[in-house]
C-alpha cells in the first residue's frame, strides 16, 4: 500500500526506499538496538531487508514509513491493517541511538494513530511489547495506550539470554477521540 508523507512537529514519516535498507541492516545488527525486539530480525542481511521492503510495497494490508528528524533517517514504523476486525497493529524501531530519549516515539505513535483512525475509520489500534522494555511501556502509556495483559514466558530473547513476557496494549477509537479533542 502506498504510504503518504505525514509531517509532525519534529518528525516526518515518509515511504520506505530500497536505499533505506542499509540503515535497517545496521540497526538490526546492533545488540543494544535489538535488545527488546523479536530475535528473528537480528542480524538480517541487506538482500533480505530489500526483499522485505519490496514485499511491503505490494501489500494491501500494511503501511510503512521511515521516521525522519531534520532529514535524517532515525527509524521506521508501520501499521498492519486487519480491515474486517477494524483493528490496526502498530510497530516502531528507533535505531539511531543518538536520538533516543527525545520523545520522538510518542510523536510517531500519535501521528500513526491519528492517520489510522482518520484514514481507515478503525476501532482499535494495538501493539505488542516486551515487558522488560520499560522505556517503551512508558512512551505507549504517555500516548494513551492501555495495558491489557501479558503472555508470560512466551518466547526466548537470545540477546538477553532469557525467557520473555509479551504485553498487549491498545487505544480504542473513542479513547483516541476523547484524548485529542
Amino acid at each position: 500500500m502506498k504510504s503518504p508523507i505525514i509531517k509532525g512537529e519534529r518528525v516526518v514519516l515518509r515511504p520506505i526506499k530500497l536505499a533505506d535498507a542499509q540503515n535497517y541492516v545496521r540497526w538490526f545488527s546492533d545488540g543494544e538496538v535489538m535488545r527488546y525486539f523479536h530475535y528473528a530480525m537480528y542480524k538480517i542481511t541487506l538482500k533480505k531487508e530489500q526483499k522485505w521492503i519490496r514485499e511491503q510495497w505490494r501489500k494491501q494490508d500494511a503501511v510503512n514509513w521511515v521516521v525522519e528528524v531534520n532529514g535524517k533517517h532515525i527509524g521506521g514504523t508501520g501499521i498492519t491493517l486487519h480491515k474486517k476486525e477494524k483493528t490496526g497493529t502498530w510497530g516502531i524501531i528507533l535505531g539511531d541511538k543518538s536520538e533516543w530519549g527525545k520523545g520522538f516515539a510518542v510523536e510517531v505513535i500519535n501521528l500513526c494513530a491519528d492517520y489510522y483512525f482518520k484514514k481507515f475509520n478503525g476501532e482499535r489500534f494495538e501493539l505488542i511489547v516486551e515487558m522488560g522494555n520499560e522505556k517503551a511501556l512508558k512512551a505507549y502509556k504517555k500516548a494513551g495506550f492501555k495495558f491489557e495483559g501479558a503472555k508470560r514466558s512466551c518466547g526466548y530473547n537470545p540477546l538477553l539470554k532469557k525467557r520473555i513476557d509479551i504485553g498487549f496494549m491498545s487505544i480504542l477509537r473513542e479513547e483516541w477521540l476523547k484524548k485529542n479533542k
